[in-house]
């Protein structure tokens, strides 16, 4: 296919975006793959700047030669304005609308940053021809809050790899576990504290897993005192399916997502997962999940009951999300966007 797709990075340790272009990267007809990690410095605060300024405009120019009819940007981030675009195809995927009121940045360069993260938004989606939401909570976000026609929005749920599922030799685990990204709206730091105000603190330890990106150092530094509190590296891709499985039970803290893949991949592993019941998750996740108020409400539940549950959970969303379902549906867009340009 005469599709280009382009990317800010193909590593899937790096979160759920990253996790999606590396799946979408194994549709076999694509005519180029734009990686900007590979071709860009982002090893500073500055380059991040410089690239979002000018350097992955400048880097298509120089390229356009190579660029398929149909241009495929898997967030919004990564669509520089350029006349590139002009008379091209371009397929957008919208993972969430945080920067809409959900992403609180504080200060006066936070108020800017977060001002151009908008502005760039709205430009990318209002160019798109097709859009991709990873939920149909995102979705019905873009008509609410942008006003996007809804005719082209298609909705193309993450999928769960196959290597995510239970171990016969897990046991009953020992602890609670936590992985995922560190921004504010993930809330790391209610779920710390809400487990040192908990009973269930005397009987399980919490495990955070975790680089130097976003809070992850200050509430490192602030809690290790605490020995029920575990700080540990980030998981390494090829120890995730191990490392999920040895958990009791998973808590997803976040206050806001436009899917939660780490709380499906527990899912998958057959680890009781938990939210809070004011966090904001697309229902179609949501119902996969058990709510609670705060963390002593686990200790409430039977665990051999939670388990067995959780057991059958781990087939069904295993079944309802898919990656190749999602690479199928992305092919599909991909098709009729061609077929526009041949008529």
């Amino acid at each position: 296919m005469d599709v280009t797709l382009i990317v800010e990075t193909l590593d899937p340790s790096n979160g759920g975006i990253p996790r999606y272009n590396y799946e979408i990267s194994k549709i076999k007809e694509f005519k180029s793959i734009i990686n900007f990690s590979e071709k860009l410095k982002n090893r500073t605060a500055t380059d991040r700047v410089l690239n979002r300024l000018y350097r992955r405009r400048k880097y298509l120019e120089e390229n356009s030669s190579n660029l398929g009819e149909v241009l495929h940007f898997t967030q919004p981030e990564v669509m520089p304005k350029t006349n590139v675009l002009d008379g091209k195809k371009i397929v957008l995927t919208v993972h969430d609308l945080a920067v809409f009121g959900t992403m609180r940045i504080k200060g006066a360069y936070g108020t800017i940053r977060g001002a151009a993260f908008r502005s760039q938004f709205r430009y990318a989606v209002e160019r798109a021809d097709a859009i991709l939401t990873n939920s149909s909570q995102t979705r019905d976000e873009l008509v609410s809050i942008l006003d996007i026609n809804s005719k082209k929005i298609t909705v193309t749920n993450f999928g769960i790899d196959e290597k995510f599922k239970p171990r016969k030799d897990k046991g009953d685990g020992e602890d609670i576990g936590y992985f995922g990204g560190f921004n504010r709206r993930k809330r790391v730091g209610k779920l710390i504290d809400d487990f040192i105000a908990s009973a269930i603190s005397n009987k399980v330890h919490l495990v955070i897993y975790g680089d130097n990106i976003g809070d992850y150092p200050s509430l490192k530094k602030r809690y290790e005192k605490f020995g029920s509190i575990i700080f540990k590296e980030k998981i390494a891709e090829d120890k995730l399916v191990e490392t999920i499985n040895k958990f009791k039970y998973f808590v997803y803290p976040t206050s806001y997502e436009g899917f939660g893949l780490p709380l499906v991949e527990a899912i998958a592993c057959g680890v009781p997962a938990f939210v809070y019941k004011d966090s904001v998750i697309p229902e179609e996740v949501r119902k996969y999940a058990m709510e609670i108020d705060r963390i002593d409400d686990i200790d409430s539940m039977d665990y051999k009951e939670l388990k067995k549950e959780y057991l059958e959970k781990s087939e069904k969303i295993k079944k309802e999300f898919t990656w190749d379902g999602n690479r199928e549906a992305v092919k599909g867009i991909y098709k009729s966007l061609i077929n526009e340009n041949v008529k």
